[in-house]
């Protein structure tokens, strides 16, 4: 291929997902890949974002005391998750 028609793999790789129709998926699920860096180490130590359904990230915490403490913070998490990923593509946070 000559200089002129080179592709980066990174616009390639979007495009295919997208023509596959899977785009909005992945790009979900990149929240569950970079819980840790979004929510910082102390919260990742309580946490583990475990899979996205529909636009609602689920997220498995070790305590009920902590379930609490993280639903007074879920609008800020939703914020760095929308910083990171992409706004609208999840809306809702669930812990259990």
């Amino acid at each position: 291929m000559s200089k002129g028609n080179t592709i980066r793999i990174g616009s390639l790789l979007k495009q295919t997902l997208k023509s596959a129709g899977i785009a909005e998926r992945v790009d979900r699920q990149t929240a569950v890949a970079f819980w840790a860096e979004i929510v910082g180490p102390k919260l990742a130590e309580k946490t583990q974002a475990l899979k996205v359904e529909k636009d609602t990230l689920k997220v498995k915490v070790v305590s009920a005391t902590w379930r609490n403490e993280l639903i007074f913070f879920k609008e800020t998490i939703l914020k760095k998750i929308a910083d990171r990923i992409g706004r609208g593509k999840i809306n809702d946070i669930y812990f259990y």
